[in-house]
């Protein structure tokens, strides 16, 4: 079975080093409850049409969660991210090639006081 976009895109910021001191997971957010957790969440979301031998964009999400009291750091995670999206684009065998999409949105707080950024990437498949 072939992985999911989304699940290379997370592939890929493993092994990069982006989720270092994150906790990673798929689809939904899963709170520990434990304030000093900070988190990062990969999932799907859409893309263009899907057909038999021709290309197609996945747009992928990423949440990423900071600590309570840890917004610098969240914002330094995200400023990783994007620098290193935009140094390689085609970063690996998996992600034919990947982009920010829509750039950084302004974060959210949750209940808690976690600052929350929900960043969006435009992948092509690569085999």
């Amino acid at each position: 079975m072939t992985p999911s976009m989304a699940d290379r895109v997370r592939d890929y910021f493993v092994d990069t080093g982006l989720t270092s001191g994150f906790k990673v997971q798929k689809f939904v957010w899963n709170d520990t409850a434990v304030l000093t957790d900070k988190f990062m969440v990969f999932r799907p979301n859409g893309g263009s049409n899907i057909r038999n031998d021709l290309g197609a964009e996945y747009l992928v999400l990423v949440d990423v969660i900071g600590a309570k009291n840890g917004n610098q750091a969240a914002d330094d995670a995200v400023q990783a991210i994007i620098a290193n999206v935009q140094a390689n684009p085609t970063p690996n065998d998996c992600i034919g090639h990947i982009e920010n999409f829509g750039g950084i949105p302004s974060p959210v707080l949750t209940t808690e006081g976690r600052l929350v950024y929900r960043l969006q990437f435009a992948c092509l498949f690569a085999e």
